[in-house]
C-alpha cells in the first residue's frame, strides 16, 4: 500500500479526480454538441464524441484495471479526439494533441511524455500535408514542406516547454517525496528505536506492554516482563571509555535478542538497562513462572558470557527481576487490580534490586511486599527531608572514657525522633539519605552542629574533643575540604576539638586523592578516626601514610570477649598495631565490665559503649562533666 508522500500514490489521486472531472464536463459538453452536430448532418463529430465519452466512462467504471492502462486509455481518447477535430475544425484543435504529452509526463513520468510529444508533433506534421484538413494559415504559401514544418515545430516547441515543464516539476516533487519518506522514516527511528542497538526505545516498549496486558487478559494467559540490568557495566564504561561500553551493550543486546521468540520483545530503555517481554507463556501461573525463569537463567547464562571488543575479553553479569502479568487474584482465578505499563515495569524494576541486593547475578521475581518496602522508603525519605528542613533532627553525644572510666571524649550521633515520641533507627533513616543523595545536606548539617557543641562545651567550662561521622559520598566531594573550612571560620570552633571519623570503604576509593585530602585537613588542624575498623578491607601499608588519629574497635569484635578465641586474637592485634603505629585505640559497643576489664588489660586508651552512658543530650553531657569535674 503507498505512503501518503509517495508520487505514484499522488498521481493516482490526481488522476482519479481528473477522470471524474473530464467525464463530469464531457456530458456537460459532448451532448449538446452531439446533438448540433447531428442537426448538421456532422454525424463523424457525433460518433466521436459518442465514443470518446463512452470510453472516459470505461475507464472510470474499471477501477480494477492497473494505473498505466487507464492512463494509456484515457491518453489515446485525448489523441484520437485530438486528430478528428484537427480533421474537422483545424489549427486551433492542436490544444486537444497538446493536452497529451503534458498529461502523460504528469500522470507517467518523463519517458512517456517524450514518446506522446513525438507521436503528436508526428500527428501534425502528417495532418499538415492531408488537403482536406483545414490547416490553411493566413499569409503563408503553400509549398511542399514548409507548411507543415513550420506547423509541426511551432507545436513541438510550445508543447516540448509545457510537458518538460510539467516533468521536471514532477520529478522535483517526487524527489521532495522520497526526502520526506525518508525524514519520517528517521523520525519514526529515532521515536519508536534506540539509536545504539536499534532494539524498542521505552516509548514503542510502553505500547507493547499495553498490547500484551490487552491480549493476556483476552486469551487467558499469563505473559512476563523481565528487567534486565548489567551488574558493574559503569566499571568497564569508566575503564575502556563509552566506545568500548557501547559495543558491549550492542553484544548483549544481540545475545537477548537470540535467546528470546520472535514473538517476545527486547528493548533497551537506556543506560545498561534492558526490558524482555515473553509473550503467553501459559495458560496457569505456576507454568507461566517456571518458562520465565527458564528465559531468565538463558538470559544471566548469555550474558555471562565472556565478550570480545578489540582483542580484549571483557566479562559481565546480570541482575534480572520478572514480574507477571496480568496480576493473579488471591486464589489464582484471574486478575484482581488493574495493571498499566507503569505498574508493570515498576514491579519488574523493584525485583531487579531485590536481585542485586542478593549478591548480583541473580533472577527475582517481584511480591507485593517488595512494593510496599519501596513505597515505605519514598515515604521515608520525602519525611526525612522535611525533618531536616524543619530542624525536627537532634544530635545526641555518647561519652567515650578511658581506663578509669573519666570521660575524655564523645562521639556525635543523629538522632531522628517522631511526634509520637519514638526514634527512627539511624541503621534505617542512614542508609535511605544515603541512596537518596540526602546524606550530603545531613552531613553538613552534622559537621555545623558539632562545631557549635564544641563551642558549647568551651563556654560551659567542659572542653571535650567531639567526633562526627562523614560519609563517603560527603568526603569525596571536590570542595569538601572548602566546606569544613567555611564551617570552622563561620563557627570560629578550634579544629583541634573536632576528629572526623570516616570508614574503611573511604580509604580504599582512589587512595591517592584521599591521602592527599586527608592531608589538607589535617593541615587546618582536624584529626581522623578510623570507624568501624576491621570489617573493612584497608590497607596496611596506606594506614601509615594517611594523617590518623585514632582507630575505632568495631562493635562486632568486642561483644565476643573475651568468651571468643577468634574475637581475642582481633582485638589484640589491633590494639598491638595501633600501639606500634602510636594510634589511639577506642573500642565500640562496651556492655559489659568483663568486655571492660579485657580491654583495660590489654592497655586500651579508650572505650564506648552502654556500660558506661547512652547517648545524651548535649545539656546533659554537659552536667555530667561538671560533676566529674566536681
Amino acid at each position: 500500500m503507498a505512503v501518503p508522500n509517495d508520487i505514484a500514490h499522488w498521481r493516482a489521486h490526481l488522476f482519479a479526480r481528473l477522470l471524474l472531472v473530464v467525464f463530469a464536463l464531457g456530458l456537460a459538453t459532448a451532448v449538446p454538441s452531439a446533438v448540433l452536430a447531428a442537426r448538421q448532418g456532422l454525424w463523424s463529430i457525433v460518433i466521436m464524441d459518442t465514443v470518446a465519452l463512452t470510453w472516459i466512462g470505461a475507464i472510470v467504471a474499471l477501477r480494477r484495471v492497473s494505473y498505466t492502462v487507464r492512463v494509456v486509455n484515457f491518453l489515446a481518447v485525448a489523441f484520437i479526439v485530438g486528430v478528428g477535430l484537427m480533421l474537422k475544425v483545424g489549427p486551433v484543435s492542436q490544444i486537444y494533441l497538446m493536452a497529451v504529452p503534458v498529461l502523460a509526463a504528469l500522470l507517467l513520468g518523463l519517458r512517456p511524455a517524450i514518446w506522446t510529444l513525438l507521436l503528436a508533433g508526428l500527428a501534425v506534421l502528417l495532418l499538415s500535408f492531408d488537403e482536406q484538413a483545414p490547416l490553411a494559415i493566413a499569409g503563408l504559401p503553400d509549398q511542399g514542406w514548409l507548411k507543415p514544418l513550420i506547423m509541426s515545430l511551432n507545436f513541438m516547441f510550445m508543447t516540448a516547454v509545457l510537458t518538460l515543464c510539467c516533468a521536471v516539476l514532477l520529478q522535483q516533487l517526487a524527489r521532495s517525496f522520497d526526502e520526506l519518506r525518508l525524514h519520517s522514516e528517521d523520525n519514526h527511528r529515532l521515536a519508536f528505536f534506540d539509536v545504539l542497538t536499534g532494539l524498542p526505545n521505552r516509548r514503542l516498549l510502553m505500547d507493547r506492554i499495553d498490547k500484551l496486558l490487552a491480549s493476556s487478559q483476552r486469551g487467558a494467559t499469563y505473559s512476563a516482563v523481565m528487567f534486565v540490568d548489567l551488574d558493574r557495566f559503569k566499571t568497564i564504561n569508566d575503564a575502556r571509555g563509552h566506545a568500548v561500553g557501547d559495543a558491549v551493550l550492542c553484544k548483549v543486546a544481540v545475545r537477548l535478542e537470540q535467546v528470546v521468540r520472535r514473538a517476545d520483545t527486547v528493548a533497551r530503555i537506556g543506560g545498561d538497562e534492558f526490558v524482555v517481554l515473553l509473550a503467553h507463556l501459559s495458560s496457569n501461573l505456576a507454568g507461566a513462572s517456571q518458562a520465565a525463569l527458564t528465559v531468565a537463567e538463558k538470559i544471566r547464562a548469555a550474558i555471562g558470557q565472556d565478550v570480545e571488543i578489540e582483542g580484549q575479553l571483557y566479562s559481565c553479569t546480570a541482575s534480572i527481576g520478572v514480574t507477571l502479568l496480568p496480576r493473579p487474584g488471591a486464589a489464582g482465578a484471574g486478575p484482581v487490580t488493574p495493571q498499566n505499563a507503569l505498574d508493570l515495569l515498576r514491579e519488574a524494576d523493584t525485583a531487579m534490586y531485590r536481585a542485586k541486593s542478593g549478591g548480583r547475578n541473580g533472577v527475582a521475581f517481584f511480591e507485593a511486599p517488595m512494593q510496599a518496602a519501596v513505597e515505605q522508603r519514598l515515604s521515608m525519605e520525602r519525611e526525612l527531608a522535611a525533618a531536616l528542613a524543619a530542624g525536627h533532627l537532634r544530635m545526641v553525644v555518647q561519652p567515650q572514657v578511658n581506663r578509669h572510666g573519666r570521660m575524655v571524649g564523645g562521639e556525635m550521633l543523629m538522632r531522628w525522633p517522631q511526634p509520637d515520641g519514638s526514634m527512627v533507627p539511624p541503621n534505617v533513616f542512614i542508609p535511605v539519605a544515603e541512596e537518596s543523595g540526602l546524606i550530603l545536606a545531613l552531613g553538613a548539617w552534622a559537621m555545623r552542629q558539632a562545631c557549635e557543641s564544641v563551642l558549647t562545651l568551651a563556654r560551659a567550662g567542659v572542653p571535650l574533643p567531639l567526633s562526627v561521622n562523614v560519609s563517603p559520598s560527603q568526603f569525596r566531594q571536590s570542595d569538601f575540604v572548602e566546606q569544613v573550612r567555611r564551617v570552622l571560620a563561620d563557627t570560629g570552633a578550634p579544629a583541634s576539638m573536632l576528629i572526623l571519623e570516616v570508614t574503611e570503604g573511604v580509604l580504599i576509593d582512589k587512595m591517592e586523592d584521599t591521602i592527599a585530602r586527608m592531608a589538607q585537613l589535617a593541615a587546618l588542624g582536624l584529626r581522623f578516626s578510623i570507624d568501624d575498623f576491621g570489617t573493612g578491607y584497608s590497607s596496611l601499608a596506606y594506614l601509615r601514610q594517611m594523617p590518623l588519629y585514632e582507630l575505632k574497635i568495631d562493635r562486632s569484635f568486642v561483644m565476643d570477649i573475651p568468651g571468643d578465641a577468634g574475637s581475642v586474637a582481633l582485638v589484640q592485634a589491633i590494639v598491638a598495631m595501633a600501639g606500634h603505629m602510636r594510634l589511639k585505640v577506642v573500642a565500640e559497643g562496651v556492655e559489659t565490665q568483663a568486655q571492660a576489664d579485657f580491654l583495660t588489660g590489654l592497655d586500651c586508651a579508650c572505650m564506648q559503649g552502654y556500660l558506661f552512658a547512652r547517648p545524651m543530650p548535649l545539656a546533659a553531657l554537659i552536667d555530667e562533666l561538671r560533676q566529674q569535674q566536681g
